[in-house]
Parts: C-alpha cells; sequence; structure tokens
C-alpha cells in the first residue's frame, strides 16, 4: 500500500533538513551505523505517536538539532504527505476531516518549547500552500492521524516480550469471531474458543513449520475455564518429538518470525471493526537480526507480502544492514553522514544501492542469481526485450509483480547480453539459482527463433527443475501478420506498430509479401531494435499486447501456482 508518499524532516537529532522522496509500499533505508537511519523511524513515530521512541517522549535537549548555530527559535518539524489509496475510507462521522483533507494532502507538525509544548498543525492541499490549523479543524486532521496504526519496531525489541504484551489484541480477533456464534453453552463457547484459535493460527503454523526445522503444531493457548480468561494468552509450539513449549523458549530466530505474524494479525484485524484503524504503517529497524539467511529471505518476502497487493493496508519503512532486505524493498535510500555531520538521503535504484552497500561493507555481496530474492525474476536475452514485457504488464495488467532482467543487469561481470550470456548466466550461477525460496525462482523466457539444441541446453544446465522454469516465446503465438524474417520479441509486435516505425522511419524495408504478411532485412531490424522498444513503450496500447500476454501468462501462473 502507497499511504505516504513523502516525508520531510528538520532539526531532528541527526537531521538538519532531509527530505525522503517517492515511497513505495516497503521502503529500506540503508547505511553505516550512527549515520541516522533510526532517526527517521524515530521522527516518523514522533509525528504519528508523540514518541520519539516506545516510552520516550520529545526531548529537545536530546532531539533537538543543535548544529550549526541559529538564532532562530528552536524548532523540530516533520512533514507527511499522503495518497490516500481507494481502499482507505473515513468512517461515519468523519465527513468534516475528509472534505478539509480530501485524497492528496500535506500534514506538517512542528514542536517549539514554547508552552503547551503542543505541536502546531498545519495542511496543505496537493501542491498548495501550508496553512495553520486549530479548533475544529485540527481536531479533523487528528481523527484522521488515529485512523492509522502506525507500529514502530526498534531493532532492542525482545520478540517475545512483544508477543507477551499483544496477547489481548490476539484475543480481539479471536473473540470477533466467537460472538458470531450465538446459543451456545458456556463449555461450547470454549470449544469454540480453541476451534476458532486453531483456524487463526493455521496459516502463521504453516509457515513457521517450513521455515524453522523441529518448530510444529503452533497453537493459542486458550483458556479452558472462566477464571482463566483472566490470565495470559500466549502461543505454544511442539519442538522436535518433544511437547508444547510456550513461545518465550523458542529460539530467537523463531520468535521474530512469529512476532511479524501477531502483529500483523492483530492489525489486520482492526481494519475490520467498524472502520477504526483504516491502514498500518510500520517502522522496523534490522529485521534482519537473530535471522539466519533462510529466515531473512522468508522475513523479508513475508513484509512485502503484506504491503503490496493491491487490497493490502500495510505500508512498511525499514532499516537494514541487509542486502535481502533491500532486495526485499520497492523503494531504497542511501543514508550517509555529511562532513557537518548531519544526516543526507538519497534514493537510488535498489541494484546499485545494493552495490554501494556492499561495496562501501554496510551489507554483504549477493550472488546475482539471488538478487531480488523476493520476487519471481524473469531473464531474458536483452534489456530491450526487459523495457517491452515490463510495458506490455503494465499495460494488460499481467506479470506486474514479475521482475525482468537482463544478464548483464543481474551480472555486471558479464560483457554484454544475448543468447550467449543467458547460458553463461545459467552455467555461472546454477548453484546459486538452486538456493532460491521455492516460491520465487528465476524463470528464463528466450527468443521463439532460440533452437532446440540451445534450449536443451540452458535446460540442461539450469538443473532438475529446467524443463519448467526455461521456455521460449511460442512462435504459433506471434503475430500471424509478420513473417519469420521479424526475428526476436519484434515478431510479437503488432502489425499496428511496425506499420507505425516503417511511417516514421525506423523500419524503411519493410516489405509486403504476396500472401499479405510483412517482411523487414534482418540487419535493419537488429539495428533499430533500440529504437522499437522506445516506441512500443511510448505508443502501444492494451489492444497492442495482445501476443505478448501469452508469455507474461506463463509466467506469472508459474509465480502464481508457486506462491500458493
Amino acid at each position: 500500500m502507497k499511504l505516504i508518499r513523502s516525508v520531510e524532516i528538520q532539526k531532528f537529532r541527526s537531521i538538519e533538513k532531509a527530505a525522503i522522496p517517492d515511497v513505495s509500499d516497503v521502503a529500506a533505508f540503508v547505511g553505516p551505523n550512527n549515520s541516522g537511519k533510526s532517526n527517521i523511524l524515530r521522527a516518523l513515530n514522533l509525528f504519528f505517536n508523540e514518541e520519539t521512541q516506545p516510552g520516550a517522549y520529545l526531548d529537545f535537549d536530546v532531539d533537538y538539532r543543535l548544529a550549526p548555530p541559529s538564532n532562530k527559535k528552536k524548532a523540530i518539524q516533520v512533514t507527511v504527505e499522503f495518497d490516500l489509496p481507494e481502499i482507505f475510507r473515513f468512517r461515519k462521522g468523519l465527513e468534516a476531516a475528509e472534505q478539509l483533507l480530501g485524497r492528496r494532502f500535506r500534514i506538517r507538525k512542528t514542536w517549539t518549547l514554547l508552552y503547551p509544548f503542543e505541536p502546531t498543525l498545519e495542511i496543505a492541499p496537493d501542491s498548495g500552500n501550508f496553512r495553520r490549523v486549530v479548533g475544529d479543524e485540527a481536531g479533523s486532521v487528528r481523527q484522521f492521524l488515529n485512523l492509522v496504526s502506525f507500529r514502530y519496531i526498534p531493532n532492542r525489541a525482545v520478540p517475545a516480550e512483544v508477543i507477551s504484551g499483544q496477547s489481548l489484541g490476539v484475543l480481539k480477533p479471536l473473540a470477533t469471531r466467537i460472538l458470531k456464534r450465538s446459543g451456545k453453552s458456556l463449555t461450547a463457547l470454549f470449544e469454540d474458543m480453541t476451534e476458532v484459535a486453531k483456524a487463526v493460527v493455521a496459516p502463521i503454523a504453516a509457515d513457521l513449520k517450513r521455515a524453522c526445522v523441529g518448530v510444529s503444531d503452533l497453537e493459542l493457548s486458550t483458556p479452558a475455564q472462566i477464571f482463566e480468561m483472566i490470565g495470559e494468552t500466549g502461543f505454544r509450539a511442539t519442538v522436535g518429538a518433544g511437547g508444547k513449549v510456550q513461545a518465550r523458549a523458542l529460539g530467537a530466530g523463531v520468535q521474530s518470525l512469529l512476532m511479524f505474524h501477531v502483529l500483523q494479525l492483530i492489525d489486520q484485524s482492526q481494519f475490520q471493526g467498524f472502520g477504526w484503524k483504516q491502514a498500518a504503517v510500520w517502522a522496523v529497524e534490522e529485521p534482519e537480526s537473530s535471522l539466519h539467511r533462510e529466515l531473512q529471505l522468508r522475513l523479508a518476502a513475508l513484509l512485502r507480502s503484506y504491503a503490496l497487493p493491491d487490497y493490502s493496508r500495510f505500508q512498511i519503512f525499514m532499516t537494514t544492514h541487509n542486502e535481502v532486505f533491500v532486495y526485499g524493498a520497492t523503494a531504497g535510500y542511501a543514508v550517509e553522514l555529511e562532513d557537518s555531520f548531519a544526516t543526507v538521503i538519497q534514493k537510488r535504484p535498489l541494484a546499485t544501492l545494493a552495490d554501494w552497500a556492499a561495496n562501501v561493507g554496510i551489507t554483504g555481496w549477493a550472488d546475482p542469481a539471488l538478487r531480488f530474492p523476493t520476487n519471481t525474476v524473469v531473464l531474458v536475452e536483452g534489456k530491450h526485450d526487459r523495457c517491452v514485457l515490463e510495458r506490455a504488464a503494465q499495460l494488460c495488467g499481467v506479470g506486474l509483480e514479475l521482475r525482468f532482467c537482463a544478464p548483464s543487469e543481474l551480472d555486471p561481470t558479464l560483457t554484454g547480453d544475448g543468447l550467449g550470456n543467458v547460458q553463461k548466466f545459467v552455467a555461472l550461477h546454477a548453484t546459486a539459482i538452486r538456493q532460491r525460496l521455492s516460491p520465487y525462482p528465476i524463470l528464463v523466457l528466450l527468443d521463439w527463433d532460440v533452437r532446440d539444441k540451445e534450449l536443451n541446453a540452458i535446460r540442461g544446465g539450469y538443473g532438475p527443475s529446467g524443463a519448467r522454469y526455461v521456455s521460449r516465446m511460442n512462435e504459433a503465438q506471434a503475430e500471424p501478420a509478420l513473417d519469420r524474417s521479424f526475428r526476436g520479441i519484434e515478431r510479437f509486435f503488432p502489425k499496428r506498430l511496425i506499420g507505425c516505425a516503417r511511417e516514421r522511419g525506423i523500419l524503411r524495408g519493410v516489405g509486403v509479401k504476396d500472401d499479405g504478411t510483412l517482411m523487414v532485412n534482418p540487419k535493419e531490424l537488429e539495428q533499430a531494435k533500440a529504437r522499437l522498444a522506445d516506441l512500443f513503450c511510448e505508443e502501444a496500447e492494451r489492444t497492442d499486447c495482445e501476443f505478448l500476454r501469452h508469455a507474461l501468462e506463463w509466467a506469472d501462473r508459474l509465480r502464481a501456482g508457486l506462491l500458493l
């Protein structure tokens, strides 16, 4: 979910003045220790919860940015731009807030040392100027902010304590489901509670069983008698061949994974209760802590799954020193200190950010085949193919969760792209390809004119899954109006765009055969591939993706099936 679109922070701790533009569903902040990454999350927590971190209120002696000296009065300022998705609704009674704010707007809070120490509130419509709000309008702004559940999860948080502290939150969705049943005896009530608890916990239990060796039969400890309802409700699990143990006795990594499941369960339940909450924003410090590599991959995928679907109400900000969580994000930011010891935030493409972080020793190196570990990656023969398929996915709404890459984009040590470098990539990185989590493989999509010998060689190098995950575009699904002289992905362009390319002088040598099909000089086609890709991305419409859609559906069906 993209609820927060941008953030600006001034005079807070190490941040003199910094902007965070173009925030996406999952935003990752990467930088050295003490560069100010956590201060970004603390500033957001101050904005939403009036705390810099759980249990700690604003303290100007600690939180105000002292340098450089200034004659201006001390003021800390946080501005958040909101763009409300369609799923976000103002509940009945908040019509004034909806009318005041609209769907895209900015809210600015400013804290000063002046009595009564409450922040001033300002609002600005989309692209408009700020104005201060007081009285009923200020109340409407606060009512809107109360529709957002903001969770700050520090690196020092102990998962077992978080889980234990959320017991009542887990009971609420449990009780809601039970109350839907009526006319039961007291004994039946507790039996229902046990059955409903099993259903609530089932998806969490399944994920923990897959991720953590020896952990099974997770259950929510529910009361067996009425007097037990005042006691603690928690989780138990079977470990190996032993009996049930409480969650706090499980390993730190298992507890961490369970903690995020529990928090998601609680926040998700709030969206279903009379519209009291419409969205959840999480600020997570270093989620990789206490996790080995596979659990890091699973948690990165889990967090991404919470935030990405169209129906999601979650947005996640996280700090990290781990390449898995960099690639698991949808937007990435490098965080550094200037010579003046002020925090600087710069948005960078994820692959560029991961390379930079590895080069300066912030994160580890990832094998090229392990990049984008929470995406299904589709390896294609070249950058032009990648651009065309990405645009086709956008236009027809198929394969939007796929990440298309050319060989050199995954492995910069390769000197180019093309069929030979696809084969070289698979051969060099076959071991790492098999290490990817099963729901997020690398698929290989070759041009329609690749010979059987070359196809089978790549499938063999890929390994046991090669026959399933390595394919070529189906010639039978190409544009019938283009003949075999259209080598590569261009044979799946519609006749309309080839005609447009001819009119614009991109392909001057297009001819018409006796049967009405079009033909082209292969050498001219090869030289025009970049301009043809640009033409498709600029001019194509949904109906122009009819022939490319089949290839997208092949990859997307595999992706969807693996996620089940």
